[in-house]
């Protein structure tokens, strides 16, 4: 604890005389000491003539400058802090055995489902198709089974024919 003037501030107004006020630690309370200063320092609105204990969130007035107190009380610490308990480990062989050891068998058929990820495309019924859909179409099937160039040259056709721009 500080059993002293606490810090100088000297802010520049005509309204603060040179030494204004201090603030002041003894044992574990704080005080204001005015010395006569021409326009007085406030605490809690009221002027101090002399001096006064200051409590946790009195509110300063020096000239324009107003301050909140805020006084905290530090517990002394009379021994250290002990580590936390730590789990004994063994090797990163050790830990990865104890990982794959926990994992469960599969149970029942796990078997990984067959298939493929083309997406089908279900044509409209013949009479609804146009001649230009019904050519499209037989491109789509004979691409569905494998056969890319088709499905090619019909992307270079149709490139062909954009506007260029």
């Amino acid at each position: 604890m500080l059993d002293s003037l606490v810090d100088n501030l000297r802010p520049s107004s005509p309204l603060i005389s040179k030494r204004h006020c201090a603030i002041l630690t003894r044992g574990i309370q704080v005080f204001l000491r005015d010395f006569a200063s021409t326009n007085g320092t406030f605490v809690n609105e009221q002027k101090i003539e002399d001096e006064r204990e200051l409590e946790n969130a009195d509110r300063l007035a020096v000239g324009p400058l107003l301050f909140e107190v805020r006084l905290e009380i530090n517990t002394p610490v009379n021994k250290p802090t002990p580590m936390p308990p730590t789990k004994m480990r063994g090797s990163a062989d050790d830990d990865a055995a104890a990982v794959l050891l926990s994992l469960q068998e599969p149970q029942g058929d796990q078997t990984i489902p067959v298939g493929d990820t083309l997406m089908g495309i279900v044509p409209p019924p013949p009479e609804a198709q146009s001649e230009k859909e019904k050519t499209d179409q037989k491109k789509m099937d004979r691409t569905a089974s494998g056969d890319t160039s088709i499905a090619a040259k019909a992307i270079l056709e149709k490139y062909l024919r954009r506007p260029r721009t």
